[in-house]
This record gives C-alpha cells, sequence and structure tokens, in this order.
C-alpha cells in the first residue's frame, strides 16, 4: 500500500467508496422523494374518498327515504304539502344538492321536493334515468355522466336515481335526484399540487367530473381512451407512472375507485416537481463527491510522485552503494562479496574460477603530465574497452582501487583467463590513448591472472596469487599479462 501504485489504487478505491456511498445517498433520497409523493397523495386520496362517501351516503338516505315514503300509503294520501315534508328530508336541500322527483312506472311526476304542487301530468319518462331502470330490472342505482343543467344555464350537474320497486317486484318508479358539479370542484379546491400537478375525479365511463386546476371546458370530456385511464381502471386503487396525452407532462398517478360509486379519484404530481428537491440534494451530493476526488486524487498523485522519487533516490544510494561512481563498475566491497560466493562456488562443485588483476602502468605519471580530468576520462574509456570483452552474466568487473581492476571469471580455467586478459589487454593498447611517460607511446595494461577450483579456493589466497602474477608482469616490463606460477606459491603463503 505504502508503494507509488498502491497509494494510486488506495486513493482511487477510496473515491471510488465514496462515489458509490453518494450514488447511495442520491439513490435512497430519490426512493424517498418518491415515498413522499406517494403517501402525500395517498392521504389527500383518504380525504377525499370520506367526503365523497359520507355525502353520497346522506343523499342516498334521501333517495331510500323517499321510496320508503312512495311505499307507504297513508303518507301518499297527505296534501301535496305535507306529503313532500315527510318524503323530503331536509339533506336533500343541502349545498350542491339538488331537487329530488318521484315518478311512478309510467314516467309521470309524482312528487318534486321543489314544488308542492307537482302535477302528475308532467311526463319525464323521456328521461335516461327513468328508461335506464325501466329496461333493467337487476339496476338498483344509477348516476349519469355530468351534464349541462336544465335549471340553471351554464351549470353542470349530474344525477343520480333509484328504482322504485312494488311489493310484487315489478317496477313501480324511480327517485330521481341531482348533484351539482361544484360539489366535486369544491371538494378539489385547496389542493396544492405545484404548477403541473393535476387531481380529478372522473367517472368509470371516462368522464371528468371536476379537476384541479379548474377548466370548465374540461367537465364532462372522455378520457376512456387515454393510456392512462386504461391503467387507472385495471385496478382499485394503487399508483402508476403516467404521460399525459393533452400536455406531455409525466406524472405520478395515485388513485382509487370508490367501493359503492362508479367513480375514481386520481391525485398526480408532476415527476419533475416530485424531484425538484431531490436534484438540488443530489447536485450538492455530486459536488461534495467531485470536489472530495479534485482534492484526493492530486494529492495521492503527488504523494506516490514523493514515494517515487524516495525510491529512486534509494535505489541510486544503493547503486552508489555498490558501484563505483566514475567508472560505473562494482567497488570494491562488492566486489569482496562477489569473490567469496565465486569460491564458495567453487569449492561445493569444483568449477574453477580464475581472477584477473591489472593495473594501468605509470598512470601516475599520465596524471601529473596531463591531469587528473583527463586521468578521469581515460579510467572510463579503458573500463568500457574492457567491459566489451568481459561481459558473460557470469564475469563480474570491479574497480579494485586507484588505477587497479580486477575481474571474477567463474567457470573459467587459468588458460582460458589468460586468453580472456589478453584480448583486455589488446583492447585498451588498441584504444591508442597518448602516454609519453609510459612504457610505450600509448596508455598500456598490466595484467596478472590465477585461477584455482575445489576446497582450496579461498578469496585471499586468489587475489594473494594474483597480486603476484601482476608483480611479474610489472617486473617483465609491464604491458604485458602474466598468471601465477606455482613456484611462487611458496612465498605468497
Amino acid at each position: 500500500m505504502l508503494t507509488p501504485g498502491g497509494v494510486i489504487a488506495c486513493a482511487i478505491a477510496l473515491w471510488a467508496g465514496v462515489v458509490a456511498l453518494c450514488g447511495l445517498i442520491v439513490y435512497q433520497s430519490y426512493v424517498d422523494a418518491i415515498y413522499l409523493a406517494r403517501q402525500s397523495s395517498r392521504n389527500l386520496l383518504q380525504a377525499i374518498d370520506r367526503d365523497l362517501e359520507r355525502s353520497f351516503n346522506s343523499y342516498n338516505l334521501s333517495l331510500q327515504a323517499v321510496i320508503n315514503g312512495a311505499h307507504n300509503a297513508r303518507i301518499m294520501s297527505l296534501p301535496a304539502d305535507l306529503r313532500n315534508a315527510v318524503l323530503f328530508d331536509n339533506s336533500a336541500t343541502a349545498q350542491y344538492f339538488g331537487t329530488l322527483v318521484l315518478l311512478n312506472a309510467q314516467g309521470r311526476v309524482v312528487a318534486d321536493s321543489s314544488a308542492a304542487d307537482a302535477s302528475p301530468n308532467d311526463d319525464l319518462s323521456d328521461r335516461k334515468s327513468y328508461l335506464v331502470h325501466k329496461q333493467d330490472p337487476r339496476l338498483d342505482f344509477w348516476m349519469s355522466p355530468p351534464h349541462l343543467s336544465r335549471r340553471r344555464p351554464g351549470a353542470y350537474e349530474i344525477t343520480v336515481s333509484r328504482r322504485v320497486g312494488a311489493p310484487d317486484g315489478s317496477f313501480a318508479g324511480v327517485v330521481i335526484g341531482t348533484i351539482n358539479a361544484d360539489y366535486f370542484r369544491a371538494l378539489l379546491q385547496g389542493i396544492d399540487l405545484k404548477r403541473s400537478g393535476i387531481a380529478a375525479i372522473l367517472m368509470t365511463d371516462g368522464s371528468l367530473l371536476a379537476t384541479v386546476p379548474y377548466d370548465l371546458a374540461q367537465v364532462g370530456r372522455n378520457f376512456r381512451s387515454s393510456p392512462v385511464f386504461q391503467k387507472l381502471l385495471r385496478e382499485q386503487s394503487g399508483s402508476l407512472w403516467g404521460t399525459s396525452t393533452v400536455d406531455g407532462v409525466k406524472r405520478l398517478h395515485v388513485f382509487r375507485r370508490l367501493q359503492n360509486l362508479p367513480m375514481i379519484v386520481d391525485i398526480a404530481p408532476a415527476k419533475t416537481e416530485i424531484l425538484a428537491d431531490w436534484k438540488k440534494r443530489s447536485l450538492l451530493v455530486s459536488l461534495l463527491g467531485l470536489i472530495f476526488g479534485l482534492l484526493v486524487m492530486p494529492t495521492a498523485f503527488l504523494f506516490a510522485r514523493e514515494l517515487r522519487q524516495r525510491r529512486l533516490s534509494e535505489l541510486e544510494l544503493r547503486r552508489q552503494a555498490h558501484l563505483d561512481s566514475l567508472t560505473g563498475l562494482d567497488n570494491r566491497g562488492t566486489f569482496d562479496r562477489s569473490l567469496q560466493k565465486a569460491c564458495a562456488l567453487s569449492k561445493r562443485t569444483g568449477s574453477p574460477v580464475s581472477l584477473l588483476f591489472f593495473d594501468l602502468d605509470k598512470f601516475k605519471s599520465y596524471n601529473d603530465t596531463y591531469g587528473h580530468q583527463a586521468g578521469d576520462d581515460v579510467l572510463r574509456r579503458v573500463t568500457d574497452a574492457a567491459r566489451k570483452t568481459l561481459q558473460r552474466s557470469t564475469d563480474h568487473f570491479a574497480r579494485y582501487g586507484g588505477e587497479e581492476f580486477v575481474a571474477i571469471l567463474e567457470g573459467t580455467d587459468l588458460e582460458q583467463a589468460v586468453a580472456i586478459a589478453e584480448q583486455v589487454r589488446a583492447s585498451i593498447e588498441n584504444l591508442a590513448i597518448e602516454h609519453s611517460g609510459g612504457p610505450t607511446e600509448f596508455v598500456t595494461v598490466s595484467i596478472g591472472v590465477a585461477g584455482a577450483s575445489g576446497s582450496g579456493v579461498t578469496p585471499q589466497t586468489l587475489i594473494g596469487m594474483a597480486d603476484e602474477a601482476l608483480y611479474d608482469a610489472k617486473a617483465a616490463g609491464r604491458n604485458c599479462v602474466r598468471r601465477f606460477s606455482c613456484a611462487n606459491r611458496a612465498a605468497i603463503t
């Protein structure tokens, strides 16, 4: 985790976690907004349903009172004013409730709550509220779609009627009443569904009784062919998303069909207004998540870069601790460890190991003549030339100190090592670097070679033998290769 890649990965994971958390908050807020809108609409539905059921139950009782009175011969034989007082109670005269009329089997007026002197000659047999009961003996209650009132021009009303049966069950007439459509308008008035929401009371045949916002031109319009209305008919109650064919607004329709009445109440707030506050909160949460990412990710990249720089610095320090800064070769400490490993491998496997010990001829004189900067350049050029020969993976080339160099040749016997040493010497001489104080006119090198194998190999012995061979090369006039001679072993040990 404390690597540059780990820091970046942790930062990305942290940001992803924050984004996921923000997404969860946004989603939960969305669910809550829809839930609250649905619950609020259901509460409104419940209040409207109760008012409708209470009002229609009251009106239905008035209709039933007329039916009961029609079955009582003593009541029907009373003078018209007394008879009407008994037949029509005060509930039928409440606000929005219209006239009650009792018709006989032939459709003629028997009693009218608005006129005590109603004549039996008034014929209403052409009214649909009469005909539907006459044609269908099983129909006890009927409600009409909204229509223009005959008594109040420009006003809409609905007609409700109930069948009056004879003692033998035959058709004996109907009782008819009207309800002003303003009742439904007043019931919805005051509901705040903001700008695009709607509330509506419709009949199950698709006729619109009232809507909010109110539009008189829409009263009585039939929406049966509307896809949304078709969905409302499939269930007794529930909620659904629907797009209006009138204004194209998508709304959450929370609806309920009344138990004993052919009416549907629909509360439909607009989706855009339901989610208006949610969008603001979502924007804020998303902005916070973005700000968090903009703070965390750059910080993580900066921290990762610092870690990378630190690691590079550590690697460089380790490299410098193992390498010679001038030539790039292994330094003395690295050489000592490499030689110990090579000798241990030779003891374990019996494979040969050889050591080249070489020294630039009269190099102090070169520095005195050409300067130390030129001398450093010579050391680099010499090591580059030698490295081209000593390029096997098992060769270890190191700077021993000053102008002295060593090379460990694993798996190489003494004869092979002498041949390689001669190649190194020749490659350096072929550089043709001017050196007026040397044994020749150019920079040259003297190389001592020693080799051994088996249990007798130790780093100290191998270095001593190679150093002795180097001494022999210098004594022989320099710019040459000499191997360690067994005759000199006693002197060394």
